[in-house]
């Protein structure tokens, strides 16, 4: 069996040049391992190819990277096969989904064929010609006159309308009409071939004066954004004319939301799973990528810089930023967020942290109420507008708060909060009177509760507590001879943060009007 010389290897950068060479687009390294399905998918449809031709629709759901793997899948296969990609959402302007892959075909391959290719690309022009002169509506009434000399609008119009269809004139020309249509239908399929044969020639042209080799890859994307009909339209011109050895199609979609596009058009009782079953061979899915990886992803593309985003963020991220990503990953995490509402949340967040100045935040507080202000505004509202329990009882407040309102998420998820203490407390004392005594504690990452995190701050709000009374506590613990544990030093460091409650609220607000 037949297959590339070498795996492709992702683990780097692509460069693409635009076409005209003034522009070059950056894709990162591959983070999400999809590489390997490039691979795995090459070395089947190079084969299968080759004897009749072959769709597939690659289904990815959103965040998935499809566009990205398409396009680093291009730039690989490129290097030995034709290979021509078609954003179908990008001209469905056209409403004429036939002349956007015949014309994305003819100028992405035109470069490298030679002299005999423009004569190729002339027949296609002609014999797509020759196949619209036969089913364009308009032609329809002048192609039966000519076949069979009968002019329907004459008949229809001699007749009266009771005895049309006893009529001697029309038992005639129904004779010949028939026979019309039969010549008229033989010679759309004549034209149809013809067509086929016609791109075949110029694809093999391509191929032998390329050096490149069989079958030449064609992939569609974004057709699940496009209008219901001509994303219909698109797929019944694949099926009916590109049906061809050495022409493989990879239709990439999320598949689930063509379907809404099919019954958009058939009806929302019509089966699209089973209409589009007829124009693929298979499906391959993309994997989810999993939240963190994402993450991770819009992250690098962000290009943050480390050493400026540690001062401003907490809980600590000074080890890298792979504990930035581990924040939001938990946020994410803890309220079940499909991956389109992470990165807007992504984005809010950049949003806020460009305009934060010096200003350290507890970023577990400010990604949550970034949440709940989109999906539980009634908690948002009760938070932000003081109407949670003040005093000894607040924090059972704060917490039945928030299991009322958000109890079907993940919010009691485990996560790590790095804790720095011996950058508060001088040589590690902390002082009650003129005695100090050993914090006894060490900087690290220590395991907490999701939605306890939440609560440490709603209650430090609610009752205006400041980072001297947990000083206070923790000194009088110490001196009474008491282990100091990490749920004072994190209230503690909790409470040194500078933003008001009215501060998160506006940098939420601010955030919120960035839509969609």
């Amino acid at each position: 069996m037949a297959a590339l010389e070498n795996e492709f290897d992702w683990s780097t950068p692509y460069h693409q040049e635009s076409e005209d060479k003034k522009k070059v687009k950056t894709f990162p390294a591959d983070q999400l391992d999809r590489a390997k399905y490039a691979t795995f998918l090459t070395n089947y449809l190079v084969e299968v190819g080759k004897v009749n031709g072959y769709v597939l629709n690659l289904n990815a759901s959103w965040g998935t990277g499809k566009t990205y793997f398409l396009n680093r899948w291009k730039a690989d296969l490129e290097d030995h096969y034709p290979v021509v990609y078609i954003d179908a959402w990008k001209q469905d302007f056209s409403n004429d989904p036939m002349m956007a892959v015949v014309t994305s075909i003819i100028t992405q391959l035109r470069d490298l064929s030679q002299e005999k290719g423009e004569q190729l690309v002339r027949n296609i022009s002609n014999k797509l010609w020759g196949f619209c002169k036969q089913v364009t509506p308009e032609v329809t009434k002048a192609i039966v006159k000519k076949i069979s000399g009968v002019d329907v609008e004459k008949v229809i119009e001699g007749s009266d309308e009771e005895d049309l269809f006893d009529s001697k004139d029309f038992a005639d020309a129904a004779g010949k009409l028939i026979g019309a249509a039969i010549k008229d239908h033989e010679a759309k399929l004549k034209s149809i071939d013809d067509f086929k044969k016609a791109i075949s020639a110029f694809i093999e042209d391509v191929v032998d004066c390329s050096g490149k080799q069989n079958p030449a890859f064609i992939f569609i994307d974004e057709l699940d954004r496009c209008r219901p009909t001509y994303a219909v339209e698109m797929l019944e011109v694949i099926k009916h004319f590109f049906d061809m050895k050495n022409v493989v199609f990879v239709v990439a979609t999320d598949t689930e939301q063509l379907q809404h596009a099919v019954k958009a058009v058939y009806g929302t009782d019509f089966n699209a799973a089973t209409y589009l079953g007829r124009f693929f061979r298979r499906r391959c899915t993309l994997k989810e990528v999993s939240r963190k990886k994402f993450i991770t992803q819009k992250v690098l593309q962000l290009n943050l810089n480390h050493e400026e985003l540690t001062p401003l963020i907490w809980p600590d991220i000074s080890e890298g930023l792979h504990r930035y990503v581990e924040i939001l990953a938990n946020t994410a995490d803890a309220f079940s967020l499909p991956l389109r509402e992470v990165e807007q949340l992504i984005d809010k967040i950049n949003v806020i942290i460009r305009n934060l100045g010096e200003t350290r935040v507890n970023l577990y507080h400010l990604a949550s109420f970034l949440v709940i202000h989109d999906r539980y505004h009634d908690f948002y509202n009760c938070y932000f507008g003081n109407r949670l329990t003040k005093g000894p009882s607040s924090n059972v407040a704060a917490m039945e708060t928030i299991r009322h309102y958000i109890d079907d998420t993940n919010i009691n998820i485990e996560v790590e909060i790095g804790l720095t203490p011996h950058q508060h407390f001088s040589k590690g004392l902390v002082h009650q009177g003129s005695v100090g005594y050993g914090l006894n504690f060490n900087d690290g990452f220590y395991p907490f509760r999701f939605d306890s995190i939440l609560q440490y701050q709603m209650e430090i709000f609610k009752n205006n507590l400041t980072a001297q009374y947990y000083y206070d506590e923790i000194a009088g613990r110490r001196h009474r001879q008491q282990s100091t544990d990490s749920t004072q030093i994190v209230h503690y460091e909790i409470a040194a943060l500078k933003p008001t409650l009215s501060q998160y609220q506006d940098w939420i607000e601010l955030a919120a009007t960035f839509d969609d």
